[in-house]
């Protein structure tokens, strides 16, 4: 560590914690010269360590200015840490990173400690996550605006139609109509809501699960709450949760289901006894449009897993009992409430 440190600082002291970091290490002086880097931060920035000690923090540290930096030194107050989101670079590499700098002492010289993490999956992910918002938020447009108008035209003239006496073929077209309305409905929640959810508090499971269960059509089918306990959660998105997990099972059951919500360690079930999963991987059910078939959206689970993720919760499908019959889907990593 020696041929990357310069100054009164005695490496030994952050040999073993700087190695034990697993993150970027740098730390400068009120002159703003880096007297240390670690390993992890050079690898970082694809440069030798000792290319960096002895070096400007500003002409690595983008947001820093030289003429500024003595200003940017005095603001900062005896064991003050800040974070930030920035960009590191060196020659044409250039790092999104984040950092958390502290302000220390050692041996009555004040330093600028910091740590460094790569953020670059992290960036790309919001550019991901940006540019399917843009998508969606056209999508709901064509949505709302190119769909409705048709769904709206066809209930006008069934209308008329009915005027003239009702038959099994109306109210085949009014269920499929309605069928429709549920689908773009489910469309524009996926793409204005997605991963958001409003402020969570303690909700009863039993209350909220048969509240939801009043909503949706079950006809002959049965639900049983297990629990009276109570997780941390958006109630609104959580009844939604729980309405499209009902709709699922009834629409995917070969006759009266029944189905059951109970409490685990790390949150909560909801099973059913009907004809289990489709074959394959169980993660594809939760994407849009795949878990749907002449009768249902496709829809419905892919916004049960945009709520779960919106709580930081999992969300995992599988067979009930193991044995090929029932679905159960299971929420892990929910907050209980007191």
């Amino acid at each position: 560590m020696c041929s990357s440190y310069t100054g009164d600082l005695d490496p030994a002291v952050f040999e073993e914690m700087v190695e034990a970091v697993g993150v970027g290490v740098a730390i400068y002086d009120a002159e703003g010269v880096f007297r240390y880097v670690n390993a992890a931060y050079a690898d970082l920035l694809e440069t030798p360590r000792d290319d960096l000690v002895g070096e400007p923090v500003w002409s690595v540290a983008t947001e820093l200015e030289a003429d500024r930096f003595d200003d940017y030194w005095d603001s900062f107050a005896e064991g003050e840490t800040r974070t930030a989101d920035t960009e590191h670079a060196v020659g044409e590499r250039t790092v999104p990173v984040s950092t958390v700098t502290t302000r220390r002492r050692i041996d009555s010289t004040p330093y600028n400690f910091g740590t460094i993490r790569d953020r670059s999956a992290l960036r790309a992910r919001e550019r991901e996550l940006e540019e399917r918002n843009e998508r969606l938020d056209t999508f709901a447009g064509i949505v709302a605006h190119d769909l409705r108008n048709p769904l709206n035209v066809a209930h006008s003239y069934l209308e008329l139609l009915r005027a003239d006496g009702d038959s099994d073929e109306l109210e085949m077209i009014d269920s499929a109509l309605s069928r429709m309305e549920i689908l773009i409905e489910d469309l524009l929640t996926l793409a204005r809501e997605g991963e958001m959810v409003g402020e969570a508090e303690p909700v009863s499971l039993d209350a909220i699960a048969r509240d939801a269960w009043s909503t949706v059509e079950t006809g002959d089918a049965t639900l049983t709450v297990a629990t009276d306990g109570d997780v941390v959660a958006d109630p609104r998105r959580l009844r939604q949760l729980f309405e499209n997990l009902f709709r699922n099972s009834v629409e995917h059951g070969d006759g009266p289901v029944s189905v059951r919500v109970d409490i685990t360690d790390d949150g909560f079930v909801v099973a059913d006894d009907g004809p289990g999963l489709p074959d394959g991987d169980p993660d594809w059910l939760f994407e849009p449009g795949e878990s749907g078939d002449a009768d249902g959206s496709g829809i419905g689970l892919a916004i049960v897993a945009e709520i779960a993720t919106a709580h930081g919760w999992s969300v995992t499908a599988a067979d009930r009992d193991g044995d090929g019959t029932g679905a159960q889907f299971a929420f892990e990593g929910v907050e209980f409430g007191d």
